[in-house]
C-alpha cells in the first residue's frame, strides 16, 4: 500500500464530507475510528439505519467511489459501487441515516420539532 497515496485520498474524501457537515454529523461518526485503508478510509457510525463500520475507497480504473457497510463484528454486510463524487454523501446517508418517517425518527430521538411539524401545528392561518 502507497501510504502516502491513500493518505491524500482520504484526505479528499473527508474535505468532501466538510462540503455538508450537518449530515454528516448525523451520522454519528466517532472521529477516534477515522483510519485511513488503502485508497480510502474508514470510520464508526451511529445511524438510525446502520451502526458499524463504513469504508469509502477510491475505484482508481474508474474514477468513482465504493461503499462499504460493514458491522461491528466486521462482516461486509453491502457494498454500493459506482459512486460519483457529487453523490458520495447521499449514498452513505441513505445507507447510514435516511430511514423512514425520518423526521419522526429526528424528533422522538432527540426531542426536536421538525419544520413538518411546525407545519402541521401551524394555526396563526386564518380559513375564509
Amino acid at each position: 500500500m502507497d501510504e502516502d497515496y491513500s493518505r491524500e485520498i482520504a484526505g479528499y474524501i473527508l474535505s468532501i464530507f466538510r462540503t455538508n457537515p450537518f449530515v454528516v454529523m448525523s451520522w454519528g461518526i466517532n472521529p477516534a475510528s477515522i483510519t485511513i485503508v488503502e485508497v480510502g478510509v474508514k470510520f464508526h457510525v451511529q445511524g438510525f439505519i446502520h451502526t458499524g463500520y463504513v469504508q469509502v475507497v477510491l475505484n482508481e480504473g474508474e474514477d468513482l467511489f465504493e461503499v462499504t457497510l460493514i458491522s461491528e463484528d466486521g462482516e461486509t454486510l453491502k457494498t454500493i459501487e459506482h459512486i460519483f463524487v457529487d453523490n458520495l454523501i447521499c449514498v452513505i446517508d441513505d445507507a447510514v441515516e435516511k430511514c423512514e418517517n425520518y423526521q419522526e425518527r429526528i424528533s422522538q430521538e432527540y426531542g426536536i420539532t421538525t419544520e413538518t411539524e411546525l407545519c402541521e401545528n401551524d394555526t396563526s392561518q386564518t380559513t375564509p
